[in-house]
């Protein structure tokens, strides 16, 4: 198990962005969140903003309840916004916490050989969302859901035998000033560790709320009860930017090879066209024409 963290008092806690590693790893593992301060400058919030902003105020309303009507999206954040894949998407921090807590390892016999198997993860989704006054609050909800995560409740994590527990990790940035009142995301402290089947639905009354200045984080496991919060604000309109990532094994709730074109693909480094898919997930994931997927991205890598 990993060692308690006792400098920190009980309560999700807000990190600067040059904390530790291991502090954030043993929070994320004791509460399901933590905040980073100040991880993405507030120029480059502002250039992502100014990059997906025609997409977003362009939205049209969802047809459903779950994002309320005055909310505005702006999905596919790789193929709109250069800088926000950039800064967000392929944030060190981030994406420690993504290796940490979304590789897998597997071992398996080829024959007489005994081999492992390492499985990266890769993005889930991305995208901007703008809630406005009046916008109801979101059910709380958890992401893994997506990929059909079941839990088994325990009291506390172990490395060892949690090892797989979380299918998805995410990030959540602040576009603007978040509060409560402009509909922060709500969330409940310790939800990760509930079991599937319990006969109860969440306690809106268990959350906080995510409380950010511009370009602050909120670092998630997916396993998390957590939802939009109400803006209950009077012209405030609540900006955020949002991205998961998955295990390399399992499907993406973004179809990323529609979401960002092949042309757009290619301008970026390769680090993020494997990150996007143009990869494969160990042993055999994700070829085409039984090889790795970057050599019909990139044929001139052949």
């Amino acid at each position: 198990m990993p060692s308690a963290t006792t400098s920190y008092p009980s309560g999700v806690q807000k990190l600067p962005a040059d904390a530790p590693l291991q502090d954030v790893f043993n929070l994320l593992k004791r509460d399901g969140g933590v905040f980073i301060k100040g991880l993405i400058s507030e120029d480059d919030v502002d250039k992502a903003w100014g990059e997906c902003r025609e997409r977003l105020e362009n939205d049209v309303a969802w047809d459903g309840e779950f994002f309320p009507k005055e909310t505005q999206r702006a999905p596919g954040l790789i193929n709109l916004s250069p800088t926000y894949t950039k800064t967000q998407l392929m944030n060190p921090l981030y994406q420690k916490v993504c290796e940490h807590f979304l590789t897998t390892r597997s071992w398996f016999w080829w024959g007489n050989d005994r081999k492992e198997s390492v499985s990266k993860p890769y993005v889930h989704s991305s995208v901007a969302m703008r809630i406005g006054p009046g916008g109801k609050a979101q059910p709380l909800h958890r992401d893994d859901y997506i990929g059909h995560n079941i839990h088994t409740e325990v009291s506390s994590w172990d490395d060892t035998r949690d090892v797989n527990r979380e299918t998805a990790v995410g990030l959540f940035v602040a576009g603007c000033k978040v509060t409560k009142q402009n509909g922060g995301t709500a969330f409940i402290p310790g939800s990760h560790l509930w079991g599937t089947d319990r006969k109860t639905p969440p306690d809106v009354n268990l959350c906080v709320h995510a409380e950010m200045d511009k370009g602050d984080a909120f670092i998630m496991l997916a396993s998390a009860f957590h939802g939009g919060g109400h803006n209950q604000s009077e012209n405030e309109k609540r900006l955020v930017f949002a991205t998961f990532m998955t295990r390399g094994y399992l499907r993406q709730e973004e179809n990323q090879f529609l979401a960002v074109s092949p042309e757009v693909a290619r301008q970026y480094p390769r680090e993020v066209q494997e990150i996007i898919g143009y990869s494969l997930s160990d042993p055999a994931c994700g070829t085409v024409e039984q090889i790795d997927p970057i050599f019909y991205l990139c044929p001139e890598l052949k």
